[in-house]
C-alpha cells in the first residue's frame, strides 16, 4: 500500500510540475491555427479612455480571428474580416492590425484554459505615440 501511495504522490507531483512548464513553453504555429475570438480588456487609466468602433458604428471589445497555416511555414490571419500580419516571434504570437494610420498589436504569450492571453498595445504611424492599452485573450470559437 505504501508503494501505491508513493507512486500516486510521484504522479501527482509530476502533473503539478508539468502544468506550469507546459503553460510557459513557447507557443508554436501548430497550436494557434484555427478560429478564435480576440477580446481586449482596456487598462484602467484616468488619463485615457479606450474604445473600439465596429463597422456598424457600435462599440465592441472582441474581434473574430482566423489563423491559417501557409505552405512556407508562415501564418495567414484575418482579424475582423481584414487581413492582419501575424507570426510566431520568440515563442509568442504577434498579431498586428493596421488601420487609419495606427497599428494595434496583440502579443499573446501565455496559455490559458481554452486559449491564450497577453497584452494589447497601440502605435501611431510616424509619431512617437502609443503604448500598452490593456490585456487581450484569445479563445477558441469551438465549444
Amino acid at each position: 500500500m505504501a508503494r501505491f501511495e508513493a507512486g500516486a504522490a510521484a504522479l501527482l507531483a509530476a502533473v503539478c510540475l508539468g502544468g506550469p512548464a507546459w503553460a510557459q513553453a513557447p507557443l508554436t504555429s501548430r497550436e494557434v491555427v484555427g478560429d478564435w475570438r480576440l477580446a481586449v480588456t482596456p487598462a484602467e487609466r484616468q488619463d485615457v479612455s479606450i474604445t473600439f468602433k465596429a463597422r456598424d458604428g457600435g462599440q465592441r471589445l472582441d474581434f473574430p480571428l482566423t489563423v491559417a497555416a501557409q505552405a512556407n511555414g508562415q501564418l495567414a490571419c484575418v482579424l475582423d474580416g481584414e487581413p492582419a500580419d501575424c507570426r510566431i516571434r520568440d515563442g509568442k504570437l504577434v498579431v498586428v492590425m493596421a488601420q487609419d494610420g495606427f497599428r494595434m498589436i496583440f502579443t499573446l504569450t501565455d496559455r490559458t484554459r481554452g486559449g491564450f492571453s497577453g497584452a494589447a498595445s497601440m502605435r501611431v504611424r510616424l509619431l512617437p505615440i502609443g503604448g500598452s492599452i490593456g490585456a487581450v485573450t484569445m479563445r477558441s470559437v469551438l465549444p
